[in-house]
């Protein structure tokens, strides 16, 4: 049996190094791969190029995935940067908002994670809170945490009628490394879980189970926690209904 194709968009090595061939090197977190693949599916790693377009990736996968990163550069939503945003990199933001466009138009599942949520909400006409405890009235919640990547921290409450209420139910126990968060929601998308403070930790299409995206980081989590497994194995389940 064939194995599904997921195309994982790559992260760039931006800390300064001696190391040439670390330069602007492209990467996917180990642990994504590792889920992806006790799912039964294989990772296809896709770096940025300005040579290329999502257009001329979209046959080299079945599913496409936007994992966490740095922050995304405000420019992609109409405004200027705050002085407490964090780090970003517009040529991964270009890339991505081409693959995310791309493979909508081809009718391909799509997964965000973390920053991924983010791309995902804004590739559809939404924007972002650049700093949630500075900007976002109302926050309380430590959505940059403190303890380990891999341990949950806090609580969100999910929509009863949703991807994300199929995998979990009403409610998960999640993990949380985001500084930025949405501030007005993408055309075509539904949100489907919220962090006690209100924060948006869960996004999907209406209407449909093409764009299913969340803010914390199940790629951490899967090995340990049983409802973290199934984000992914019903992630490979929607593929094979496609």
């Amino acid at each position: 049996m064939k194995k599904i194709r997921a195309a994982i968009s790559a992260d760039t090595f931006l800390e300064t190094t001696g190391v040439i061939n670390q330069i602007r090197a492209p990467f996917a977190p180990r642990p994504l791969i590792d889920a992806l693949a006790n799912a039964g599916m294989i990772s296809v790693i896709l770096p940025y190029t300005e040579e290329a377009s999502g257009t001329d990736y979209i046959d080299m996968f079945d599913v496409l995935v936007i994992p966490g990163g740095p922050n995304m550069a405000p420019r992609f939503y109409g405004e200027e940067p705050r002085w407490d945003i964090g780090v970003t990199y517009d040529k991964r933001d270009i890339f991505e908002l081409s693959l995310i466009r791309a493979a909508c138009r081809a009718g391909k599942p799509v997964l965000g994670i973390c920053r991924g949520l983010q791309v995902i909400n804004v590739a559809m006409g939404g924007s972002l809170y650049q700093n949630l405890q500075s900007e976002r009235e109302g926050t309380f919640i430590q959505h940059a945490q403190k303890t380990p990547g891999d341990v949950p921290t806090h609580s969100v409450s999910i929509e009863e009628n949703s991807v994300l209420g199929r995998i979990f139910g009403r409610q998960a126990f999640v993990n949380s490394r985001h500084r930025e968060g949405v501030k007005k929601l993408g055309n075509g998308l539904k949100i489907t879980a919220r962090s006690p403070d209100g924060v948006v930790e869960g996004i999907e299409s209406n209407g449909s189970e093409q764009i299913v995206a969340v803010q914390w980081h199940p790629e951490n989590l899967w090995r340990e926690h049983e409802e973290m497994k199934r984000f992914f194995t019903d992630f490979a389940d929607r593929a094979e209904r496609k």
